[in-house]
């Protein structure tokens, strides 16, 4: 009986010593919670929801919420989410960056081709912002924008509308979808609008569209997505912050869950279908020794 006793401890202790510390998470450990911020652009949500699920797949509880972008920056910066993958620099989030960026940590650039703008369908003929003051009524003296608190708003009504003379028309805000839903009533109707716009979105792969040229480059030059922790975020959640730090997408990657999405299918579902088929890019981004299933 005693040696049967010493031969169930030592394999019990030989299983122990051999299940490494991610196959004990996959049985059910818990490593605590995770907070996370987004603003409710199509592009935003589809990349938190892609990194919550590598997160809850990595042994956390995620929480997700959505905010406008200064509300996202302040509450990062307070500690009150742990991070978020929406930073748009240098010159989208350049308000808000200045107000934070000592309470920031930067963790990585998450996309490295975005683009910000005045868009409009491919019919409208002209190619410039410069040109737009002279058909205010076929734009019907208005462009469409989103969030009132969103970065981008904020840029074209203080820089570019003044810098175009296009001062006395209005910027409406709305929302991403319906901003989305705005132009594409107008594109039924074959009509003129200019709405705020950015790659990456699906949007681009339903519509023909083009972004109106900006020469005097009142929105900058070219813009990359960064990923942004709390203070001590290495600290205290350092699996996490590695895993911020590998995180990276393409046009094509972010954009067939954006696709996803506008189809109908839950954000995290969509999270997830794309997380299961694309496991030997999401183990790169994983930090040394830890693996998902």
């Amino acid at each position: 009986m005693v040696g049967l006793a010493l031969l169930l401890l030592v394999t019990i202790t030989g299983c122990d010593l051999l299940s490494s510390p991610q196959q004990a998470n996959n049985q059910g450990e818990n490593k605590g919670e995770v907070k996370l911020g987004y603003v409710q652009w199509a592009s935003a949500e589809a990349s938190i929801h892609i990194v919550q699920e590598v997160i809850e797949r990595m042994g956390y509880d995620v929480q997700v919420s959505s905010l406008e972008t200064g509300a996202k920056y302040q509450s990062t910066a307070q500690g009150q989410l742990d991070a978020f993958v929406s930073s748009w620099l240098p010159d989208t989030d350049k308000f808000y960056w200045e107000q934070f960026e000592d309470r920031l940590v930067e963790l990585n650039d998450n996309y490295e081709s975005a683009e910000i703008g005045l868009v409009v369908p491919s019919y409208v003929d002209i190619d410039s912002i410069k040109e737009m003051k002279d058909y205010e009524d076929k734009f019907d003296g208005r462009i469409v924008g989103i969030d009132p608190g969103a970065a981008q708003m904020i840029l074209i009504e203080e820089d570019v509308m003044p810098n175009y003379d296009l001062e006395d028309w209005g910027l409406q805000a709305s929302s991403g979808p319906a901003m989305t839903a705005e132009l594409a009533r107008a594109i039924d109707n074959e009509e003129w609008i200019a709405v705020t716009g950015w790659k990456p979105h699906w949007k681009w792969s339903k519509w023909d569209l083009k972004f109106l040229e900006d020469p005097d480059l009142t929105m900058g030059t070219g813009e990359y997505i960064k990923s942004m922790g709390r203070p001590d975020i290495r600290e205290d959640l350092p699996e996490v912050a590695g895993f911020l730090e590998n995180y990276q997408v393409t046009t094509e990657e972010l954009g067939s869950v954006m696709l996803m999405i506008q189809d109908g299918m839950d954000p995290e579902e969509a999270a997830k279908e794309f997380v299961d088929n694309n496991l030997d890019l999401v183990r790169n981004w994983l930090p040394e020794g830890i693996d998902i299933d």
